[in-house]
């Protein structure tokens, strides 16, 4: 995915909701990390320093209560993101059915029934995870990083400067890995919009395919186009999950980087 001015310009009326997200994110960032710390005390200070169960028990109390302004944080960036998203769909939405009303019957006989059905419905409903996920996550990419070394450096400041290094590297492989899903996604959305295309004009000319004869020689072409649809999802699928391989990869490098 990349930044759109066009589609950013779309989020503008829920800039509220998308700030509310952006920071319910941010503040949930900042307990992972106090979480991580409460347990990493509570472990060293039982395992190492011996202490017992009513020593570390404030320790517990504190994991407790942040594990559960986490949950709440979690939910209202959701709750939060859905809302975002769902306003900037049925906008969408309204001015691209406005818009073809605009052009009138001339611009609609033009083009394939089942083509603008798919831009409707599945094209704009593509966009949820756009606004919902990605947007807020690639401002919070930013931000939870930078506080992570903010946090690191003054307890030890060679394992900061590690993770300052090692950090870009997974922006550089997501570019990487996004221009090649790109072009995958691409043939696949083409794919699904001449099968819809296929699907629906099939059904709007049953009654002519029968009267000639047609109609098992059409399935075999909704066959074909089916399968080769199946196809590019499966390539979908198997370029998303290498990916995140790779990335989980590389972010297991900092941590192996400290723990040696």
């Amino acid at each position: 995915m990349n930044l759109d001015r066009r589609l950013i310009s779309l989020a503008r009326d829920s800039r509220t909701a998308l700030i509310i997200t952006i920071l319910a994110g941010f503040l949930g960032g900042i307990l992972t990390i106090a979480q991580a710390r409460t347990l990493s005390l509570t472990v060293n200070n039982i395992f190492i320093n011996g202490e017992t169960l009513q020593d570390v028990i404030t320790l517990l109390r504190a994991l407790l209560f942040i594990i559960a302004g986490r949950s709440l944080l979690v939910w209202i960036s959701e709750i939060s993101a859905k809302a975002v998203a769902v306003r900037v769909k049925n906008d969408l939405r309204e001015r691209l059915f406005a818009h073809i009303v605009k052009l009138g019957p001339s611009f609609t006989r033009k083009e394939r029934t089942g083509e603008l059905t798919t831009a409707a419905v599945e094209g704009i409903e593509a966009l949820d995870a756009y606004f919902s996920q990605y947007l807020p996550q690639l401002v919070l990419s930013a931000l939870v990083p930078l506080s992570i070394l903010i946090f690191v450096f003054p307890i030890d400041p060679l394992s900061g400067f590690i993770l300052f290094l090692t950090a870009p590297i997974i922006p550089v492989f997501m570019i990487m890995i996004g221009k090649g899903a790109e072009a995958i996604t691409t043939r696949q959305y083409e794919t699904l919009s001449r099968l819809s295309a296929h699907f629906l004009d099939s059904l709007q000319g049953i009654t002519t395919l029968k009267q000639y004869g047609q109609s098992k020689a059409h399935v075999r072409t909704i066959k074909e186009v089916s399968e080769k649809f199946s196809d590019t999802t499966m390539t979908v699928l198997r370029v998303t999950f290498l990916s995140a391989l790779v990335l989980e990869l590389v972010a297991t490098l900092s941590t192996a980087v400290i723990a040696v």
